[in-house]
């Protein structure tokens, strides 16, 4: 971005802005983060990997490469994102209760349990005290604390939805949703 801006100084001396550095700028700082989320999902991201993201940029605009995100992109990262994200520094809220309770679950048993607990689409972010507040209980009490959740709108909506029962199928659903709203975002 600093390149860009030292390429176009005169405008700023004068105070005089053309559209097609608007449009140059946007472009790029978008690039830009989408390179640091796929690094961010990845949990690769620090100040170092921050400030080698805005040089390589810099250095590729001085040479007239158009910089791009996709060649931070992991090979399989498309494809199969969901086993790219490394979320064990997060802290998560299993929706799915994390310890098997060995009662009628309706669908679940304990194999298919261990299947899904740690798909991406089984877990949301929460605040530590709504974390533990909500501890291994099933869906429907857990909804209580979703309703209550400041931060989010898909937890809100969790918990007011009407069903009260966490399936298999709506773990898919919000796999392929969680999925292709990445794709949107990094294609974009």
């Amino acid at each position: 971005m600093a390149f860009l801006v030292w390429r176009n100084k005169n405008n700023f001396i004068k105070d005089e802005f053309n559209e097609n550095f608007n449009k140059e700028f946007e472009i790029y700082l978008l690039e830009l983060l989408k390179a640091m989320t796929v690094k961010i999902i990845n949990n690769k991201i620090n100040t170092n990997e921050i400030k080698d993201l805005v040089f390589k940029m810099n250095a590729e605009l001085n040479q007239n490469i158009n910089f791009s995100y996709s060649k931070f992109l992991p090979e399989r990262f498309l494809n199969n994102f969901s086993s790219d994200i490394e979320s064990h520094k997060l802290e998560v809220e299993h929706i799915l209760p994390k310890t098997w309770q060995n009662t009628n679950f309706d669908e679940w048993n304990e194999t298919s349990h261990l299947q899904y607990l740690e798909q991406i689409s089984n877990k949301i972010l929460l605040n530590k005290l709504t974390n533990i507040k909500c501890a291994n209980n099933f869906f429907s009490l857990k909804q209580e604390k979703y309703k209550e959740n400041h931060n989010s709108q898909e937890v809100k909506e969790l918990g007011n939805r009407e069903d009260k029962i966490w399936s298999k199928a709506d773990i898919e659903s919000r796999n392929k949703a969680i999925e292709q709203a990445l794709k949107n975002f990094i294609n974009k």
